[in-house]
């Protein structure tokens, strides 16, 4: 009575984490996109702006929403407030956009962080949502994808920049084969998930398709 159960979000009063209007009002994707990457577009396009002249090693990245209003909130909860308890809730949000492809998922993996920063943080975020969607898939869980350097924050950069902070800072620690399912929290240019994606295929994976819970509201073509 003196401390009710909130809301993580909005801090209502709650039974649940997330409560429901939370839920009702997370920001999905709908309408055009970019089949490559998953931008919201006017018209649909096979590439948008921003894949054009790229060289892309994932088939496909798909998004659940748009990185703003109640979904950023509950991805900084997740992220930077220890709001573990939030995955079953994301991963549930995102699992639609990986149905068409579930049948030919072999595997689930995820953008790992440093072991010194998963350590400050306690966990991977990224990581907490890939486990929800095994469950979920009824797939297993590749952890050979690894963050062997620190780099600067991608958001502070330009997406040159961006790129080439990335490179060469994964790695793969064993064989992997397959198609395999590649998770993040958010995509804004999608250096990261591609250089993820790379290493994958270096390493033996057939393909490679990319789910987040989010990405920013870019505009154009």
């Amino acid at each position: 009575m003196v401390f009710p159960p909130r809301c993580r979000i909005c801090k209502k009063p709650s039974v649940d984490i997330m409560c429901l209007d939370c839920l009702a009002t997370l920001p999905r994707i709908s309408g055009s996109i970019c089949v490559k990457c998953g931008k919201p577009t006017l018209r649909e396009v096979g590439e948008c702006r921003e894949c054009t002249g790229r060289r892309l090693y994932f088939s496909f990245a798909r998004s659940g929403g748009i990185y703003a209003g109640v979904l950023k909130d509950a991805i900084h909860e997740l992220k930077f407030k220890n709001g573990k308890k939030l995955a079953p809730y994301l991963a549930k949000f995102i699992s639609s956009a990986a149905s068409d492809i579930a049948d030919d998922i072999d595997l689930v993996t995820f953008v790992p962080l440093t072991k010194r920063k998963e350590a400050r943080r306690g966990y991977n975020q990224s990581r907490l949502i890939a486990e929800e969607l095994c469950l979920g898939l009824s797939k297993g869980l590749f952890t050979g994808l690894i963050k062997i350097k620190e780099v600067p924050e991608q958001n502070k950069l330009g997406l040159n920049e961006r790129t080439r902070n990335v490179k060469r800072a994964f790695a793969v620690s064993s064989p992997v084969k397959g198609k395999i399912l590649l998770v993040d929290d958010v995509y804004t240019t999608g250096s990261t998930v591609n250089e993820c994606a790379r290493q994958l295929k270096k390493s033996g994976a057939s393909e490679v398709f990319v789910l987040t819970i989010a990405r920013t509201p870019l505009t154009g073509r």
